[in-house]
């Protein structure tokens, strides 16, 4: 996770900087980079390639710095968070357009998020409070949720209108 820290904090870019990430954002981090680590292991010929792997990886990036900015949403303030939810369907829209799991694309894309604003796995509430906490948590990943499968929408519409045959006149 290192160059990750290295890179964010040569770049002033928030969240996953080196004392973010040994502050706890590396819970979003980790798994993230097991993932993008698994997916270009496929690059090597001793490793077997899933489809749609630069796709993934794309949308993996992507995903990151979403999740770094709508970390420090409140501060950003409310246009451009959803500024970024909505370049995050115009790009969960491209990747799509091209990819053959689109779905997989879509969820992978907004994973780091998910991984991020679950504070209900890293320490769990007693028993009485874990369904007001899972669902406060769920709620604020609702938006992120559903800009990432308009995008999906979106890239399967245009996937669909790119491959319809021509009419003729």
């Amino acid at each position: 996770m290192w160059p990750l820290g290295y890179a964010y904090a040569t770049l002033s870019w928030p969240t996953f900087h080196l004392w973010g990430l040994m502050h706890g954002t590396f819970v979003a981090a980790w798994p993230t980079l097991s993932i993008l680590a698994f997916l270009s292991l496929g690059y090597l010929p001793l490793f077997r390639r899933i489809d749609d792997t630069a796709l993934l990886i794309a949308g993996l990036v992507w995903g990151l710095l979403l999740a770094s900015a709508f970390n420090i949403r409140h501060a950003l303030g409310f246009e451009i968070a959803y500024g970024l939810f909505g370049a995050t369907t115009v790009v969960v829209a491209v990747l799509c357009t091209f990819a053959k799991h689109r779905l997989r694309l879509a969820l992978l894309v907004i994973s780091p998020l998910v991984f991020l604003n679950l504070d209900l796995l890293l320490a769990p509430p007693a028993l009485e409070q874990f369904l007001s906490r899972a669902i406060f948590d769920l709620k604020g990943l609702l938006p992120p949720v559903a800009f990432s499968l308009a995008g999906y929408v979106l890239g399967s519409l245009a996937r669909v209108a790119i491959n319809r045959s021509p009419r003729t006149a």
